[in-house]
């Protein structure tokens, strides 16, 4: 039963999961385009929330 629902789980996370390349030219990030350009990797699938974690920590990040 445990496994059915993390399966489902998955297949929700997989259906909700975007390439690099939808994120950046999607016009919910269109002012952050140059950013994620540089911080997503090639051939990885994100969610919104992992992007929006993704901005976060870097503009919480310390200036040197």
């Amino acid at each position: 039963m445990q496994e059915k629902k993390e399966e489902k789980n998955a297949v929700k996370l997989e259906k909700n999961s975007f390439s690099k390349e939808q994120i950046v030219n999607s016009k919910k990030y269109a002012n952050r385009k140059d950013l994620l350009s540089s911080l997503l990797e090639d051939g990885k699938k994100y969610t919104f929330g992992q992007v929006d974690t993704i901005i976060e920590k870097f503009m919480k990040g310390k200036v040197i």
